[in-house]
């Protein structure tokens, strides 16, 4: 099925090539029930000729859309930047005929560069995909327009004409009240994040191109304790690993064994299992909800900058059918191994430990002769006079000279022998001291 549409997508190419020669205006004037899109294009010359001039996909909503959405939102019309937008992220670059949506995940970026209403690098995106088997937009909250006619070619580019009108991506915390991410919202709000002092809102806010990783469950929603006790600080942290700032880390962009920056300074890493995606050990449950500065990718399960770099415990589909929550046979195994090593490694510890103790033993004993090696030898201090016929203190002399000499017996261990070889003299000037103190080291 994929090869049959990407033959025909080809096909459509070539056709484009061969019978596109008219300009923008002429070939939707030529089609029924875009007359409203018309108009509202026609009020912008300068995008009339920019299509005209380069290669461009035109999502053009019928006039059954563009009047629902008018209805919901009357304020617009009279709002020139605001329709200006509009128009602008209806028009994609580069041409992508219907055969090839859905064949891979596309994320295009189209002419919205507006700061006031996005802050991506390159112009927000849309998301061209297969829905159901039918040739469909995903944009902001993951709304979704449907192409109701499709591949109508012009000189510079191609028109789908779709049934509802695209809805520019919103704010990170608007996006997941809007698209009822009560979870992670409850989760969020815990935290504190959600509070207009928290440094977290002006990051979600501020920052550009940010990929989050949110967790939307409710086993870690409003009653969740794991960040009961977490200061400000700890809190931080754990939001700011969850974040990735540039580029947009769309689903496009997944691949196993990825290492992914985090604003924490310590990188993620995504792992592919059995066509699953994870970031460290938590499951990518939902993908791209797209933001104004970035994209939102849900998880199963909280980010922890503890945890980075471990790998999922196991894949989705190796759980029991029965539901037990038991160990899977690899987790037993691995704690079964692990303790295994810990028992060995004590083990050759211990052993290792003896094995010094005895060889310390032995080099004592090689030192002393086959005995135990004696404590080092203690010397004895033997003063002698320059002039021996002094008789009283007044006659000594001024200098006088110390011999620090071993014992005769017993003989030093060192010098078992019994030769003498260690003498030193210590010539002190003046009168004698009342007290010497004297240190030896070996």
């Amino acid at each position: 099925m994929k090869l049959y549409r990407v033959v025909f997508a080809t096909l459509s190419v070539v056709g484009f090539c061969l019978a596109a020669d008219q300009d923008v205006l002429t070939i939707l004037k030529q089609q029924s029930d875009i007359s409203t899109f018309i108009g509202i294009l026609e009020q912008f010359d300068d995008l009339v000729n920019i299509l005209n001039q380069g290669t461009f996909s035109v999502l053009v909503p019928n006039n059954e859309a563009l009047a629902a959405f008018t209805n919901d939102n009357p304020e617009l019309s009279n709002d020139t930047n605001a329709v200006r937008a509009l128009l602008e992220y209806h028009i994609a670059n580069g041409t992508h005929p219907s055969a090839t949506f859905g064949l891979q995940p596309l994320f295009v970026p189209t002419l919205l560069t507006n700061p006031n209403y996005t802050n991506v690098t390159g112009g927000q995106v849309v998301e061209f995909a297969a829905v159901n088997n039918r040739s469909t937009v995903v944009t902001g909250v993951r709304a979704t327009s449907q192409l109701v006619e499709a591949d109508i070619f012009y000189l510079g580019g191609l028109i789908h004409v779709i049934d509802s009108v695209l809805t520019i991506p919103i704010s990170f915390p608007a996006t997941i009240t809007k698209a009822g991410l009560t979870d992670l919202v409850a989760l969020l709000n815990k935290g504190g994040f959600l509070t207009p002092s928290s440094p977290a809102v002006n990051i979600v806010n501020s920052l550009s191109d940010l990929t989050v990783f949110g967790p939307n469950s409710s086993q870690y929603s409003a009653s969740f304790t794991g960040w009961n006790g977490l200061d400000n600080t700890d809190l931080l942290s754990i939001l700011q690993y969850s974040i990735s700032k540039g580029p947009v880390l769309y689903s496009s962009e997944f691949k196993n064994d990825t290492k992914i920056p985090t604003l924490d300074g310590i990188p993620a890493t995504m792992y592919e299992v059995d066509g699953q995606f994870y970031v460290d050990t938590s499951l990518i449950t939902t993908r791209d909800f797209l933001t104004s500065n970035g994209v939102l990718q849900i998880l199963d399960s909280p980010m922890n900058p503890n945890t980075t770099g471990q790998l999922p415990l196991s894949s989705p589909g190796s759980h029991s059918g029965s539901g037990s929550k038991g160990l899977s046979t690899a987790a037993a195994a691995g704690i079964g191994i692990a303790i295994g090593a810990l028992i060995l490694g004590g083990a050759l510890g211990v052993a290792l430990y003896l094995r010094i103790k005895r060889r310390r033993r032995n080099n004592f004993s090689e030192l002393g002769g086959g005995q135990t090696r004696d404590p080092p030898p203690r010397y004895e201090l033997d003063t002698k006079g320059i002039t021996e016929g002094a008789v009283n203190a007044r006659e000594l002399p001024r200098s006088h000279t110390f011999q620090i000499e071993h014992p005769v017996k017993p003989p030093s261990p060192l010098e078992i022998d019994g030769q003498e070889r260690s003498r030193i003299s210590v010539t002190i000037h003046g009168s004698p001291p009342r007290h010497l103190g004297f240190q030896a080291r070996f």
